[in-house]
């Protein structure tokens, strides 16, 4: 049986906490609809760093965005945490379980006492530390298989709520952002390549790439990255008439905007994945060395290959324990990845 929330004749109130980074915080947007759906008349805010507030701006579910800045350092956040404590938060959701916010709720806890109030329910994501260092260290395998980040996240409200699924979407783009890709003038029909990611060890090589857009002549493609992914210009000057690279050109509600619009996605694990399989839009995910960056939704699947190494690492960080360097991507072929993309998209494979 999950826990009741108490005194609800008065309002729930609930604060999320994930300060960071973009696929988890994309990861963890189902969160205040699954708390709305089992209470609706709740109300939901999230704590997050100022950099990435602009994510859940447009979330319905979401009343207040309090975004705070890391220079603030351990006295802002003092000072900040003791106007939050005067808002009457009932619940908080630790969606992170870092130093951060491990202080933050101890600072709740300890204000509450000088303001002479309850302090709230308090409710924590593990990171499930042992079973990631049995995983990483020593190859025992206790995580659900395959581990999905979206369940990760809602798994702990049950405490609250129960079980409850929310279906896509679950990211919600700012209308401004869809403006200005209208204005773009994008093709009716392409497929989103997302070939970049934080760590070079979980993407999918450039060579690859360019042999499925080689490979697909029938398809339009649009290449989506950051300002710092260069060479994304590599793939537009494989078919300079049907590929468009944006990297680096849109915000990233703005690159979400252009996921939304897509035929497909096809990406390494990074947050625009997650972005993808949260709208509902149809995903291929190409899941290398990491443990946690499978999709969650029906709308999304898997290339891969399964190799005794995988996973051996949690976000892309660390070395490659196999003989020959990354091969769980390498070894990933644009002929089979294409095959998957023409399956998705129920079209025949081009000649």
């Amino acid at each position: 049986m999950h826990e009741k929330l108490a005194n609800l004749s008065e309002k729930p109130k609930l604060l999320i906490i994930r300060f960071s980074s973009f696929g988890d915080i994309v990861h963890a947007m189902g969160t205040p609809s699954v708390f709305l759906k089992a209470f609706p008349n709740a109300q939901v805010d999230w704590l997050v760093r100022a950099d990435l507030a602009s994510l859940l701006k447009s979330h319905p579910s979401i009343t207040t965005i309090h975004s705070f800045e890391r220079k603030q350092g351990l006295v802002g956040l003092v000072r900040f945490v003791w106007m939050l404590s005067s808002l009457g938060y009932t619940h908080i959701y630790d969606a992170h379980n870092n130093v951060r916010s491990t202080i933050t709720r101890l600072l709740f806890f300890v204000f509450s006492i000088v303001r002479f109030k309850l302090p709230p329910k308090v409710i924590v994501r593990s990171k499930e530390r042992l079973k990631r260092a049995l995983l990483f260290k020593f190859r025992v395998n206790l995580l659900p298989k395959p581990f999905r980040g979206i369940a990760s996240f809602q798994k702990p409200l049950e405490k609250w709520v129960g079980l409850s699924k929310i279906s896509t979407p679950q990211f919600f783009i700012d209308p401004a952002a869809k403006a200005k890709v209208d204005s773009l003038k994008l093709p009716k029909e392409f497929i989103s390549l997302v070939p970049s990611a934080a760590w070079e060890m979980k993407r999918w090589p450039i060579e690859n790439w360019k042999k499925l857009i080689a490979s697909m002549t029938a398809q339009n493609f649009i290449v989506l990255g950051g300002p710092e992914d260069s060479f994304c210009e590599e793939l537009k000057l494989v078919a300079p008439d049907r590929v468009l690279n944006l990297a680096g050109k849109l915000s990233l509600q703005e690159s979400s905007a252009v996921v939304e619009r897509s035929q497909l996605v096809i990406a390494n694990d990074t947050g625009l994945l997650h972005v993808s399989d949260q709208l509902g839009v149809k995903t291929l995910a190409l899941i290398g060395p990491t443990a946690f960056g499978y999709p969650y939704h029906s709308n999304s699947e898997v290339a891969e290959i399964a190799l005794w190494c995988k996973p051996c690492s949690k976000d892309g960080r660390g070395k490659c324990v196999n003989d020959i360097y990354k091969r769980c991507l390498v070894e990933l072929s644009p002929e089979a990845v294409a095959a998957k993309a023409h399956s998705a998209l129920k079209v025949p494979r081009d000649r």
